[in-house]
């Protein structure tokens, strides 16, 4: 007996009309029905549901020489575990990518230079800063300036002697990753960007200076 005639034995046996099984199952009666004609099969997640509704065995169901049947049963099996890896593999790429993520932005938020200068969402930039008119041993934090808006982010970097004509610096860097900072004459400074800097060394005051300090702007008249 195949698989199509035990489903329409233990329909019967049931008492359950074929529109009856087909609800239980969630198919429409044509889908029943060309089950129990044998002109397609069930996947295994029905055929499993047929089981229970007609107490039955899955192995009392399956019909060893229906090979067609058998078939697509593994085939069924296959297709569902390449769904299972998938979904294990999208899971991940998008754990990856929102612990990425948050790397990124807490590196951003907080000046991590090591972290900034991983993030592909960052670009290299060039920028101009005021540095302070007496100059200073070691790093300093100034506001490096990147646009006449003055949009712009305060970085701490190292220069290198200068002197008072020479109290501007042209800064190169990928978020708070500083490459090169130089000293540079006022007269190098865009025009633009000139008016915005000033001539004013501004010290960055944290209670003044609120928020992420990548995310400034400043006006300095």
């Amino acid at each position: 007996m195949k698989i199509g005639e035990k489903i329409k034995f233990g329909r019967t046996k049931m008492n359950l009309t074929q529109q009856e099984l087909a609800d239980k199952l969630h198919v429409t009666r044509q889908a029943l029905s060309k089950w129990e004609n044998n002109q397609n099969y069930p996947n295994l997640d029905v055929l499993l549901s047929i089981s229970k509704i007609l107490h039955t065995s899955l192995d009392d169901l399956l019909d060893e020489d229906d090979h067609g049947m058998v078939r697509q049963i593994s085939n069924d099996v296959r297709k569902k575990r390449r769904y299972v890896k998938y979904f294990i593999t999208i899971g991940i790429l998008l754990l990856m990518f929102s612990l990425s993520s948050s790397i990124f932005i807490y590196g951003r938020i907080n000046q991590v230079d090591r972290i900034d200068v991983l993030n592909p969402f960052l670009k290299t930039e060039y920028g101009y800063a005021v540095l302070p008119t007496k100059a200073q041993s070691g790093k300093m934090d100034a506001l490096v300036v990147s646009d006449p808006f003055g949009h712009g982010s305060w970085l701490n970097f190292l220069t290198g002697l200068y002197d008072k004509k020479h109290h501007w610096a042209l800064v190169k860097h990928k978020g708070s990753f500083v490459f090169n900072a130089r000293p540079i004459a006022k007269n190098y400074v865009p025009i633009n960007i000139r008016d915005v800097i000033g001539d004013r060394y501004s010290k960055y005051e944290n209670y003044i200076n609120s928020g992420p300090r990548s995310n400034t702007f400043f006006n300095n008249f």
